[in-house]
């Protein structure tokens, strides 16, 4: 008796795929449609079953690296399925090179049958003549779609960050979502109230450890607990506690993000091409900054103080609770080396002196030092002094009429800048007219080229010189008026004792010579005395 052959029934999954990011929003492609058609499928081809369905819901066909796609390869591998059906060419993949690694190497190799329903393809059927050209050009023009959507999104993401458009799926630490606008920042109260107090102790002298001990002390959440407190579902990789707390390194994110100024700086990162999914960091001048974008939590003036002290050296005693008084800001006025404070022991008593740091290492400077409570007298007196410097200049500036004396100084200014002009637009005519000199026969071909490089370097000045004083002009119409910066000064006009505060806010630094001279370098010294040159002028014009 013949003995009768078995058909073979094959163990099926069903791969579904949507992507959020390569444009496939139609209602053909959703998740329930094509589950819908695949199983209509199985309905009309009995010798195939189904054995799961993996769904890839949100990931974009431009990669393989798939949560979903990968589970189905172990199962294929496990030899638990050998059947894998797809709604049509795209939504197995549009990677052109990797889908016909798969098709035409990958899966024929593991013995699995690959159908593509729309598309009539079925490996395990007969091959047509047209099907090794139709099914790579699908593939390719599948690439060619994704690159396209690609092109576009990316166009359309960066004119959304050039407006200042919030893009990130969560807020920063201190702002939330607005409700009716969620590409716009608000100001979320209780943690903007918390990043001032980080800023405030910043600024008082405390590390960023310290800092972050304080906070886990007065059991107040970290951004990642307090966002999650709020309902919130987020998670970073750079956690390693059950719990998210205060670190050092969270803390000093925060005190470097201008976002708290009101500066919105987005599109930092970016991937090679829509193939390629690994952050590469773009260059800084291909930054997408946007400035008074949103609501500033933190003042100009104490964010720039905050920087500053985070780039002087800030290095503590183990026994102190905050950096010293003139931490990173003292230096030899001789070599320019930072001056140390070291503490020393005289007939059981510690002193403390400030001594240069290259005399202490090589000894390529003097041994000069000056104990500290002297220098801290100095700087004391000598910043009582500036203080009221700046607010009696205040006060004159107020009384005095100043906008004669700018007005005449932009118009100087502007004179200069018209002769400029037409300096370099004179040279430009001579260069034009060279060329039509040599054709005629008017100068030869050297003294052509004397010419040329005379008039271009003239040129070449003039430029350089017409932008040097279009920044004086601006600068005589915008720094006369800008009187905010003594405010700084005025706040301390009461001081009887130095605090890491003022001097941080108030002092860039601090320079001692071998004779114990102590000069003082203030914040905003170019503003000081350009103002006390106004209110000079200002005074001699009255008196004449």
């Amino acid at each position: 008796m013949q003995k009768t052959e078995t058909a073979k029934t094959w163990r099926a999954t069903l791969y579904l795929r949507l992507s959020r990011e390569d444009g496939d929003k139609e209602e053909s492609n959703s998740i329930t449609g094509q589950r819908n058609l695949l199983r209509d499928f199985l309905k009309r081809h009995t010798d195939i079953q189904e054995y799961a369905v993996k769904i890839d819901d949100g990931w974009s066909g431009s990669s393989f690296e798939r949560p979903s796609f990968k589970e189905m390869m172990e199962d294929v591998k496990a030899g638990r399925t050998d059947c894998i059906i797809v709604k049509d060419l795209s939504r197995f993949g549009r990677n052109y090179l990797d889908a016909g690694e798969y098709i035409e190497k990958i899966f024929p190799f593991m013995g699995v049958r690959f159908i593509a329903v729309n598309d009539n393809y079925d490996s395990c059927r007969e091959k047509n003549a047209s099907d090794d050209l139709i099914v790579p050009f699908k593939n390719l023009i599948n690439e060619a779609y994704c690159r396209d959507i690609s092109v576009k999104i990316r166009s359309q993401l960066e004119i959304k960050r050039k407006n200042g458009q919030f893009l990130g799926s969560f807020a920063a630490y201190g702002y939330c979502k607005d409700k009716r606008d969620k590409n716009r920042l608000v100001v979320d109260e209780y943690a903007a109230g918390v990043v001032r107090q980080i800023f405030a102790w910043k600024i008082e002298g405390l590390s960023p450890l310290d800092i972050a001990n304080r906070l886990n002390a007065e059991g107040i959440l970290s951004p990642l607990e307090y966002k999650r407190s709020l309902g919130m579902k987020c998670y970073t990789p750079l956690q390693t506690n059950i719990k998210a707390s205060w670190s050092a390194a969270s803390v000093i994110r925060l005190l470097k993000n201008p976002l708290y100024i009101g500066t919105l700086v987005q599109g930092r990162m970016t991937t090679p091409s829509f193939k390629v999914h690994k952050q590469i960091e773009k260059a800084e001048n291909e930054w997408a900054v946007v400035e008074n974008n949103h609501e500033a939590i933190i003042s100009k003036k104490d964010y720039d103080t905050v920087q500053k002290v985070l780039a002087l050296d800030t290095r503590r005693s183990p026994d102190a609770a905050s950096v010293s008084l003139f931490s990173g800001m003292v230096f030899c006025g001789d070599c320019g080396a930072s001056i140390i404070s070291k503490p020393v022991s005289v007939g059981g008593k510690r002193y403390r002196y400030y001594i240069c740091s290259a005399n202490k290492q090589d000894r390529s400077c003097s041994p000069h030092r000056i104990r500290a409570e002297e220098l801290e007298d100095i700087v004391l007196h000598l910043l009582q002094k500036h203080i009221s410097a700046v607010a009696d200049l205040d006060e004159l500036l107020s009384a005095a009429d100043t906008a004669p004396l700018r007005t005449a100084e932009a118009i100087k200014v502007q004179r200069r800048l018209d002769e400029k002009k037409a300096d370099y637009e004179k040279q430009q005519r001579l260069l034009m007219s060279l060329y039509e000199n040599l054709t005629d026969g008017v100068i030869d071909r050297a003294e052509y080229a004397r010419l040329k490089q005379s008039f271009s370097e003239r040129a070449a000045e003039a430029e350089r010189q017409m932008d040097s004083l279009q920044e004086r002009l601006s600068a005589v119409r915008t720094q006369t008026a800008d009187m905010s910066w003594t405010e700084n000064f005025k706040r301390y006009r009461n001081l009887s004792e130095l605090d890491r505060s003022a001097v941080v806010s108030l002092i860039d630094r601090i320079m001692v010579y071998e004779d114990k001279t102590v000069e003082v370098v203030f914040r905003w010294q170019d503003e000081f005395a350009w103002q006390t040159d106004i209110v000079c002028r200002s005074q001699m014009r009255e008196a004449v």
